[in-house]
């Protein structure tokens, strides 16, 4: 008995057409589907019936010696494929993947795409690495890509009808005239004579990539109907669909597939987003609306459009945007209008957009940004279970998100932790390993209001790709612990500064890395021992001193630290005098910058000989000749708010800085780094505050001018309140009583022409 063959060509991935090719299934009632997938996706697409298995998700195909190499296969609810498998399964029908497998892609370029690449090479068509629902759909040719505008009839044969007939976006062309008549299995008798058409007036040379798969298309359909089967259905891509008959290139396809080269190649199914639906390149499909597709594919199409519009009121007013359902009518019945006007049969997520932005927004888009994410994009996470083949790393994250309740999400969403408590302490633990393995599930984010000691904030976003990430991890070990721990020991191998180990190190101890750490250590005394830059020092001291103080919250053993950072500490202090001398401006800023993390963490050992040789430092540095003003202000302060200098003694060293025997420019440096950061060390010492009133008036006109710029960098980073109380300060002494003046026979004339300039340093209105 001859077979009944039926080809059913999908372009669209709308729900659209996915109903109309479970009406044509059935219709036809198919002993085999034939499926426009790679082969060697097939064991692993006979478990897309797993009832824990919940799209959006992907079939991960990819090579496990070189990771690198790896394509995604995305489904949703609404995916033509996705309920052809389904329709198979109730229907004891047998499904049979019939793409060229990637086991030969990726061993010939060129491949797929890999992982953070975006559009297919032009001599390829787009393939199933970068298409949203199209197993049999991803393979198009160079015509079928996603919507984007006036795409020329070379990357989009079905413009050519488009253009026809007014069009300028194939892609709403089809959607009108195609799409929005579900259901119709009759449907494909049009797509294919209208494919077979473009075909012939076109005659458009093909790349030899899609000529070997359909090479392979056509050899796996032969090997099909040899098999005896009576009916069997070939769903695949529209533009492949004229020429997938058995009949055709016998020889050619035969001689065209042998000698191929192999690479081997595993498959696991991960969790996908609406998000990366609803991207035109890369990981997605140009789906533009994957929320809008499955309200449409689960509703009847009579209540979509009030049920839509009744969510967006509903999100509107959470947002406490004034929206009642007298909005919700008038807005379904302006998208109504807005359909009928452009001639369309029913109102698409255009209209209703349009119409919720006219009614519910008041002419605003903006208010509507939320409905657009929630109601047109979706934020959809699909869910995987645990019992599918999965790596073993894999299988553990699986379990500790489990264990922690740390589900995977789409969109970002707060945690803040509390690293008294050992669960969330244990949660910190996971998030920190994952980023050593390069997964940035979690960024961790300033804390404010609350002790940094013992809290973490994060904000957690899981993006399908990490899933890849997951498993090139792998190589470093079965179980994240593991991995990381591997992870960061190869790390600190490659690693030449002492500053990068050090806070590898700090990372290190974060996640709790207890094998890695002993590695880590005699690798940071490694590069100590034979570092003599005194910066690098400065660098790597600060992360260490935080390993130290926050090591006991997380119950972590810090010994073999406080060890490396007894040794590091006294010769920072021996080789800091001679680092701060003989430096330009320029190259002592970066330096402040480090001597201030670097007194912090000191102040923060509270260990007294480390305390000790830190302040005997910066007194050199405050005293030697050669030292840059910066740095040496910048010390004199340091030592004055540690209590080592009192008022007399720091008064003493502002004068000998202000005297006239100093440059001018060294003065003014002295000044930045003295006052960095704060004025109310003037405030509260008036002794202080005079020398430099002092010795701004005694300035030239000329010289004032000068430097008038250059002082304003000090006072920068005073406060409003700060800046106000020092021009007061400065008001009131100039108008001190003339008797008082009389016995220190000081010129008060003269001390008023520095108001104007002061108040000019200040940032006040003259």
């Amino acid at each position: 008995m001859p077979t009944d063959l039926r080809l059913f060509g999908i372009r669209h991935h709308g729900p659209g057409s996915a109903a109309s090719l479970v009406a044509a299934l059935d219709a036809f009632r198919p002993d085999m589907v034939l499926l426009e997938c790679p082969a060697d996706a097939e064991a692993a697409l006979a478990t897309a019936t797993h009832p824990e298995l919940v799209p959006p998700v992907a079939l991960l195909v990819y090579n496990p010696k070189q990771q690198g190499q790896a394509s995604f296969l995305p489904f949703a609810t609404f995916s033509p494929e996705w309920q052809a498998v389904h329709w198979c399964a109730r229907h004891g029908a047998h499904v049979r993947c019939m793409d060229l497998p990637m086991t030969l892609r990726f061993a010939s370029p060129p491949g797929p795409l890999s992982v953070g690449e975006g559009e297919p090479d032009e001599q390829n068509e787009p393939s199933a690495v970068a298409r949203e629902t199209e197993l049999f759909v991803s393979p198009l040719s160079p015509g079928e890509g996603g919507r984007g505008g006036e795409a020329p009839v070379e990357a989009d044969p079905v413009a050519y009808i488009a253009r026809l007939a007014g069009y300028a976006d194939s892609e709403q062309w089809w959607e009108t005239h195609l799409e929005h008549a579900p259901g119709n299995a009759d449907t494909f008798a049009g797509v294919l004579a209208l494919m077979t058409a473009l075909r012939e007036e076109l005659a458009r040379p093909e790349s030899a990539e899609t000529l070997l798969r359909e090479a392979f298309m056509r050899e796996t359909l032969r090997a099909t109907l040899a098999q005896g089967y009576a009916r069997v259905a070939v769903v695949c891509g529209a533009w492949h669909a004229p020429v997938l008959r058995p009949e055709l290139l016998k020889k050619e396809d035969k001689a065209r597939l042998k000698g191929l080269k192999k690479v081997p190649t595993e498959t696991t199914w991960i969790p996908w987003t609406y998000e990366r639906l609803a991207l035109s390149s890369g990981y997605g499909a140009g789906v533009l609306s994957p929320a809008w597709y499955e309200l449409l594919f689960a509703q009847p199409r009579a209540e979509v459009l009030t049920h839509w519009m009744v969510q967006a009121t509903r999100l509107l007013r959470g947002q406490d945007v004034d929206a009642s359902s007298a909005h919700a009518i008038e807005g379904v019945r302006l998208a109504g209008a807005l359909a009928a006007v452009r001639g369309l049969a029913l109102p698409g997520i255009d209209e209703l957009q349009e119409a919720a932005v006219a009614i519910l927004g008041g002419g605003y888009a903006e208010p509507l940004a939320l409905v657009h994410r929630a109601l047109v994009i979706g934020e959809r996470l699909g869910e995987v279970p645990p019992g599918l083949p999965a790596t073993p790393l894999q299988q553990d994250l699986a379990q500790q998100q489990k264990t922690l309740r740390l589900k995977p999400e789409a969109f970002p969403k707060p945690l803040d932790l509390d690293l008294r408590q050992s669960a969330q302490l244990d949660r910190s633990h996971l998030l920190h390993r994952l980023r050593l393995l390069d997964i940035k599930w979690g960024e961790p984010e300033a804390v404010s209001g609350k002790s940094g000691t013992f809290h973490e904030l994060w904000r957690l976003a899981w993006a399908p790709e990490m899933a890849l990430a997951v498993i090139e991890a792998g190589r470093w070990g079965n179980t994240v612990l593991g991995a990381a721990a591997a992870r960061a020991t190869a790390r600190a191998a490659e690693t030449a500064t002492l500053e990068a180990v050090s806070q590898l190190l700090e990372e290190a101890l974060r996640a709790d890395l207890g094998p890695a750490i002993p590695a880590l250590v005699a690798r940071l005394e490694t590069i100590g021992a034979g570092t003599r830059d005194v910066t690098h020092l400065l660098a790597a001291l600060p992360p260490l001193v935080q390993v130290l103080r926050y090591g006991n919250v997380r119950r972590t053993d810090t010994a073999q630290v406080a060890q490396v950072v007894d040794q590091l500490v006294p010769r920072l202090c021996i080789g800091l005098p001679a680092a701060c001398a003989g430096l330009g401006y320029d190259a002592a800023r970066p330096l402040l910058t480090r001597l201030e993390a670097t007194h912090q963490a000191i102040r923060l050992l509270e260990v007294p000989a480390h305390e000790a040789a830190w302040y005997g430092a910066l007194g050199a540095v405050q005293r030697h000749a050669a030292s840059n003003g910066l740095l040496a202000g910048a010390a004199a302060r340091f030592l004055f708010d540690a209590r080592q200098a009192d008022a007399e003694a720091t008064a003493t060293t502002l004068g000998l800085a202000l005297a006239p025997a100093q440059p001018t420019d060294y003065a003014t440096a002295w000044i930045e780094g003295f006052l960095r950061g704060s004025g109310l060390l003037l405030l509260h010492h008036h002794e202080l505050f005079g020398l430099l009133d002092a010795w701004l008036g005694a300035l030239p006109e000329a010289t004032f001018r000068e430097i008038v710029p250059l002082l304003r960098r000090a006072f920068t980073d005073f406060s409003l309140p700060e800046r106000r109380q020092l021009l007061e300060l400065a008001a009131t002494d100039a108008q001190a009583p003339a008797a008082s003046t009389a016995t220190v026979d000081f010129d008060w004339e003269r001390g008023a022409r520095v108001l104007p300039g002061l108040r000019a340093l200040l940032g006040e209105p003259v």
